[in-house]
């Protein structure tokens, strides 16, 4: 990570503008990042100073702290060894210290766990974003049980979806505070980009898509909660259907040479296209016909808004919040997890009917455009902003 990461924050005082700090704890730039990018820059910035701090792990690039840099946000990486590092995590208190920061949002378990310890160093409340849990192995696992310890301390939790506050109330978790605010996303700047068919059959050449092929796209980090494993086995259902789908893998992770391995076992290897993480992600979207995620759990995916920001329809699994999103057979199809079998029959129906996925994508950019954009969001976020500093005085 170059110098420009480390540029000190510039904080403009006065006896109006309360100071927020974003605490995010990975070099990865999935749903939470997006979440912090889009909503910092809608903020009011007459009221509100936002800054986005992140961990920076190893030699990785941070791709969320390019992010804010192009949308030109105030931001500051912290050099992070291991999970948890004493001196990064004197770096957070002395960053609030020096900032007169008023107010920390925590994005992520080690964001959470070492934000509670910064905040009550820097005395200042500390609100925690739920955002859904992986448990990918033992030690994240181990991770995520102590950060719900510490959700029972904190100040303040906004759940991302009601089905997640759900899932932490199982465990006991409700908060001192707590809300729900949906995730968002930037629809005026995605659709209003737009692509014509050159640009659609561009997308596909550099992929190896045939222009006459169904083009199904699943976007999301490559782990074992996503369930990429039973779409695989739904592809091998539906290889010799006459629409000819393509499934197109967007995103890393270290599931990825496992799935690359299990496609060619299942024979769908010519069907499959593992791309990786694209900074381009908006022209896959404009390109693909259908959107398909087969999570076994998630908080609010912010894929499905993205799909629906472009008119495109998704099947999906009826986990987390999803189902708060996805509405069946209006903006798109629920299926069971796990369930091969019924993703595969969710993806014929749509393959097979174009006028259906028509008439979904549409329900669903309208059903984004009225609920879960940014501009919607903000004031349920100064809201929570204003209870918390107000309790604070």
């Amino acid at each position: 990570m170059d110098k420009n990461s480390q540029e000190e924050i510039k904080i403009t005082l006065n006896a109006y503008r309360k100071t927020v700090v974003h605490l995010i704890a990975t070099n990865f730039y999935g749903g939470p990042e997006k979440l912090v990018i889009g909503h910092l820059k809608s903020l009011n910035g007459v009221r509100y100073e936002g800054i986005l701090v992140s961990f920076i792990e190893g030699d990785t690039p941070n791709e969320t702290l390019e992010q804010a840099r192009i949308a030109g946000l105030n931001h500051y990486g912290i050099p992070m060894s291991g999970r948890f590092d004493v001196k990064a995590l004197w770096e957070l208190n002395r960053l609030l210290l020096r900032g007169k920061v008023d107010l920390l949002c925590t994005h992520g378990y080690k964001s959470t766990v070492m934000g509670w310890w910064a905040g009550k160093k820097a005395r200042i409340p500390v609100v925690a974003f739920s955002h859904g849990y992986t448990a990918e192995n033992m030690k994240v696992a181990f991770y995520e049980w102590l950060e719900r310890l510490i959700l029972r301390t904190l100040d303040g939790i906004i759940f991302v979806s009601e089905g997640q506050k759900k899932r932490l109330e199982s465990f006991g978790i409700v908060g001192k505070k707590s809300w729900i605010i949906h995730n968002a996303t930037s629809i005026v700047d995605l659709r209003d980009r737009g692509m014509d068919k050159a640009g659609r059959k561009a997308v596909r050449e550099e992929l190896n898509i045939p222009d006459s092929a169904t083009m199904v796209v699943s976007a999301g980090r490559l782990s074992p909660e996503k369930g990429h494993r039973f779409l695989l086995e739904a592809i091998r259902m539906l290889h010799e259907h006459k629409s000819n789908p393509h499934f197109v893998f967007c995103g890393n992770g270290p599931c990825q040479e496992e799935l690359k391995k299990q496609s060619k076992e299942l024979g769908i290897a010519r069907l499959c296209h593992f791309v990786g993480f694209r900074r381009d992600i908006e022209k896959i979207y404009q390109a693909m016909d259908l959107m398909v995620l087969p999570s076994l759990t998630e908080g609010l995916p912010t894929v499905i808004l993205e799909a629906f920001a472009f008119s495109k329809p998704v099947v999906a699994t009826a986990v987390g919040g999803i189902p708060e999103l996805v509405e069946d057979d209006i903006n798109g199809i629920l299926v069971y997890p796990e369930r091969s079998d019924l993703l595969a029959e969710a993806i014929k129906k749509c393959l097979v009917s174009p006028e259906k996925r028509q008439r979904m994508g549409e329900a669903g950019y309208q059903k984004v455009r009225k609920e879960f954009t940014f501009e919607s969001q903000k004031n349920k976020f100064e809201a929570v902003y204003d209870e918390m500093l107000k309790a604070e005085r």
